[in-house]
């Protein structure tokens, strides 16, 4: 087993509780919940805790726990499908839900399966915009891997869409974005195919 180089940092994420609270606070007033007792007291500081762990889930340091290892002979594309992610919309604050698809050809390394979901979800879980996070996962991946090629395509639903139109989200965003030989037709197909397929039924069909 060998452990690549970290290569390019993640994003820091800092987060001020009290000035959550304050924020929200102020934001409930401007609601016009003031007479409410309970709320104004106590959901401020709930809904800072609230972001607080959205944004930095505890236990959470996937700079030390990404793990790589040596490429025992694969020079192919490696799938890994239906990476669940929850993000911010960074325009409205509103969450958003999402699936990845992850494909790349590695060279010298392969990734634990688990740590490209991690790293996805890193850095989903901030306000942000799905076409940034399709180059940032990408720059991830390929600081820590070199691969030969990689792609990413992303599909969400956004609750901001939701509120606006009073309906439940059905609308989904697709981003997609491909980086070396994921770049020819037969990667970029197969990739493509792999994410719109329906599953086994083991697989939650």
């Amino acid at each position: 087993m060998t452990q690549l180089a970290v290569g390019r940092s993640l994003p820091p994420k800092p987060v001020n509780l009290d000035v959550i609270e304050q924020a929200i606070a102020a934001l409930l007033h401007g609601l016009g919940q003031e007479e409410k007792e309970e709320v104004m007291a106590n959901t401020p500081r709930r809904v800072a805790e609230l972001y607080a762990e959205t944004i930095n889930p505890s236990g959470v340091d996937i700079e030390a726990d990404f793990t790589v290892f040596e490429n025992p002979g694969i020079d192919d594309l490696i799938l890994v499908n239906d990476v669940h992610y929850v993000s911010l919309c960074e325009h409205h604050l509103a969450p958003a839900f999402g699936i990845g698809h992850i494909g790349y050809v590695p060279d010298a390394t392969i990734a634990g399966y688990s740590k490209l979901k991690k790293g996805l979800n890193y850095l989903a879980r901030q306000p942000q915009l799905n076409e940034r996070l399709v180059v940032t996962s990408l720059d991830f991946i390929e600081a820590r891997l070199a691969p030969k090629g990689v792609g990413l395509i992303l599909r969400s639903a956004h609750c901001c869409i939701a509120v606006r139109t009073n309906a439940p989200s059905q609308e989904v965003v697709t981003v997609a974005d491909f980086r070396g030989v994921l770049r020819e037709d037969r990667y970029r197909n197969q990739l493509w195919a792999s994410a719109m397929a329906d599953k086994p039924a083991f697989l939650g069909r």
